[in-house]
């Protein structure tokens, strides 16, 4: 699975994997791609996390709703890019 799709989650304890396919936009969802393993995927239908980060540039997370991890702008701010 790894080899096609990329988990989003920052270094992560478990076997939860989540790929970004696509932001589904105006609901504030996302349909991410979840597998645990190397065992078959499932297609889900998740919020949009609504943390936003301090300071001036208010970057929002680019994970879902209730991630286990690190948002995405605590891991690598000058990296982190919901698009890619």
């Amino acid at each position: 699975m790894d080899r096609a799709v990329q988990c989003q989650l920052p270094v992560h304890v478990g076997d939860d994997h989540y790929g970004l396919l696509t932001d589904v936009g105006e609901y504030g969802t996302a349909l991410w791609l979840r597998w645990r393993g190397s065992a078959e995927a499932e297609l889900a239908v998740l919020s949009d996390c609504s943390v936003v980060a301090p300071g001036p540039d208010r970057d929002g997370c680019c994970l879902f709703a209730g991630h286990s991890t690190h948002h995405t702008w605590e891991d690598a701010p000058e990296e982190v890019s919901c698009t890619s």
